[in-house]
């Protein structure tokens, strides 16, 4: 038979108050994190946007560029159709396509902007696509451009905007193409997209 004396029942009960205290607050601790993970938002995951594609632009506070239009001429330009057939001569073909690009381009400034300070120029304005090829457009392409492309002209302010259209020769499988933009005496470049 066990006895138990006053102070070990003393010392057994505080021990049972103390072993309940904490019961009761690992209880409440694995409730609350039950809780938590059960309302917790799932976690957010972050999905890299493609950027929205830009069919205009102002290069400084001068300038603006917009996309007119885009073509495609196929893979081949044909003497009857260029400018000046007695020139040219022969077609010209590619294995991949030409496209011709039309942009608009208008003086939102206050004050002339001389000939040969913007452009869409074979040298400079240059097409890039999504992987980073550079295609340029050839002063022989010229002949198939429109006559009223006045790339480069006198852009006084207020006036309609002046059309400048470069072909160019591209790859069939290029994306994400855009084309370079520029004003000379700043030396500022923009991209505009084609949407193809």
């Amino acid at each position: 038979m066990i006895k138990f004396s006053k102070e070990s029942g003393k010392i057994e009960k505080k021990q049972m108050i103390i072993i309940g205290i904490l019961a009761c607050v690992g209880a409440a601790a694995v409730f609350l994190i039950i809780t938590m993970v059960r309302t917790a938002p799932p976690p957010v995951v972050e999905v890299e946007k493609e950027p929205e594609p830009v069919y205009e632009v102002k290069l400084g506070e001068k300038v603006r560029f917009k996309l007119q239009e885009v073509k495609d001429r196929g893979d081949t330009l044909k003497v009857e159709e260029s400018r000046n057939p007695n020139f040219v001569k022969q077609n010209v073909t590619t294995t991949e396509r030409f496209i011709e690009v039309t942009i608009a381009v208008d003086n939102i400034g206050e004050d002339n902007i001389p000939a040969g300070s913007w452009d869409v120029r074979e040298v400079y304005g240059k097409i890039d696509d999504k992987e980073g090829k550079k295609y340029y457009s050839s002063t022989l392409f010229n002949y198939w451009a429109p006559s009223d492309g006045k790339c480069g002209d006198l852009l006084k302010p207020g006036f309609s905007p002046t059309l400048c259209t470069k072909i160019y020769e591209v790859a069939r499988i290029a994306t994400g193409l855009k084309v370079e933009v520029f004003i000379k005496e700043d030396k500022t470049t923009a991209y505009i997209d084609l949407g193809l």
